[in-house]
C-alpha cells in the first residue's frame, strides 16, 4: 500500500542550504509518518553529508525539544543487530541541478526531528521534512 503524506500536510524546511540554515526543531508527535526530501539546487562538488538528530521533550516545557543527539542506524525496529552509524544521509558528487532525492528512517527515533549538515557542499541542497498522520 502506498501512502502519499505530502497531501495530507505542508512540507516543514529542516534545512535551507541556500542561506546555510537550520530550521527549527519539527515536532512529530501528531504525525503517523514522516521522511525527508533533498532538492538539488546547486552543483554538488564533495559529496553533500546530512545526519539526522532527535530530541525527547524538555523536562522544565514539554513543547520544546531536551538535548539533541544523532539518530543511531538501525538494521530494523526490533532491536536485532547493533547500530554501526549515526543515521547520514549521502547527496553524492555530480548529482545533477534539479535532482530530488527521498530518505526516510525506519523507527520513530523521539519528538523532535532536526537534520544537521555534516560536510560537504551541503549549501547547494534544501531539506523538506514530509510529514503524515494525523495520528
Amino acid at each position: 500500500m502506498n501512502i502519499n503524506v505530502a497531501t495530507q500536510n505542508s512540507g516543514l524546511v529542516a534545512y535551507s542550504g541556500a542561506v546555510a540554515a537550520i530550521s527549527p526543531p519539527i515536532d512529530i508527535r501528531q504525525h503517523n509518518n514522516f521522511g525527508f526530501t533533498f532538492q538539488v539546487a546547486a552543483a554538488i562538488v564533495a559529496d553533500a553529508i546530512f545526519e539526522v538528530q532527535a530530541a525527547p521533550p524538555s523536562d522544565a516545557n514539554p513543547c520544546l525539544p531536551g538535548t539533541f543527539v544523532p539518530v543511531p542506524e538501525v538494521p530494523n525496529c526490533t532491536g536485532l543487530g547493533v547500530p554501526a552509524a549515526n543515521s547520514r544521509i549521502t547527496i553524492p558528487a555530480d548529482t545533477p541541478i534539479g535532482s530530488i532525492c527521498t530518505a526516510t528512517l525506519p523507527c520513530r527515533p523521539d519528538a523532535f526531528l532536526k537534520v544537521i549538515p555534516v560536510s560537504g557542499t551541503t549549501a547547494s541542497v534544501a531539506v523538506v521534512a514530509v510529514l503524515g498522520g494525523p495520528r
